[in-house]
Formats: C-alpha cells, structure tokens, sequence
C-alpha cells in the first residue's frame, strides 16, 4: 500500500457507501452513465437518499476511504455477470443496460479493497475534477500510510474469489 496518493476514483455516492460498509466489493467500469435511483435495488434506497442528502449539505467533496484495485476481470457473459445480484446494488435492468452500452467496449469488473483512511478530506469540486471521467488527478495528496482495511483478509479473499469463480467458470 502507497503512503500518500493523488489519484482519485469518481464513482456513485451509493456505491461508495457499501463499498465503505463492506457490502460491495466490485465495480462496473464501461463508460459513463449518470447515478439514478432506479438503477439500484429497492433495500439500498435509503442509503441513496441520506448520500445524496450529505453530499448537498456539504457542498464540497469529502473522501474518507482508499480503495486498491487488486482484480480486472473481463465481464465475457451476462449471464455469468447477472449471477452476481447478491455482490453488488445495481438492479438487473441496470447490469443488462451496462453490460450493452457501447458493446465495442469490454466491460470490466474491478475488484477493491476499501480501507478507511485515519483522517478525512474535504476540498472544493475543481473544473478539473468535474466531467465524465473515471479517474481524476488530485492537487495534493491524501495521506494513505495509517488507513484500517473495511474487510479483514480472509472474508475480501473469500468475497472476491466467489466472483472471479463465478465470472471465470
């Protein structure tokens, strides 16, 4: 794990959430498709309104977790990828939508470790920062060196090797 790292994932506040509460450990990188309630599963609703909620209260950006990508998997089958409705929030239209969106472009299924950072950061939205882009370079660095993992070793090992049994079967 790097100590310090300017380099930021734009990602669904709802997302963020589980992935910061260790019920998700997977994303969906394709391409840019805006955040909508319907898209995610009715029991995460909640959870979507209190983020969206925060995020208008603060009114700037507050990032107070690391994650690490430590598996790209290749999604080569939707019916693989739909066995994975327990895995993640997104509801069924919603992963046909992304898996069919562009289908030149491969889907890939990222999988992350979240940790939680010891301090965190709020910022303003530069122009910089805005716009449809999955990785954005910050202008500082975000102290990494002393952040706690969401999920102990074993139960990241055991969630993550269930999906890439389940995506490479």
């Amino acid at each position: 794990m790097r100590g310090a790292n300017r380099t930021a994932l734009k990602e669904w506040a709802s997302v963020v959430e589980t992935l910061k509460e260790g019920q998700q450990v997977l994303l969906l990188r394709k391409g840019g498709i805006a955040e909508v309630k319907q898209y995610i599963r009715p029991d995460f609703h909640p959870a979507f309104d209190r983020v969206l909620h925060e995020a208008a209260a603060i009114g700037r950006v507050r990032i107070d977790s690391y994650a690490i990508v430590e598996y790209v998997i290749q999604a080569m089958d939707l019916a693989r990828l739909q066995k994975l409705e327990s895995a993640h929030i997104w509801t069924p239209p919603y992963i046909d939508l992304r898996y069919q969106y562009k289908r030149e472009n491969p889907l890939f299924v990222l999988l992350v470790r979240v940790h939680r950072l010891s301090r965190p950061v709020e910022f303003e939205e530069t122009e910089a920062y805005r716009g449809c882009k999955s990785w954005v370079t910050l202008d500082f660095e975000i102290d990494t060196a002393r952040c706690t993992p969401v999920l102990s070793d074993e139960a990241f090992e055991e969630r993550t090797r269930a999906i890439r049994q389940t995506l490479q079967a």
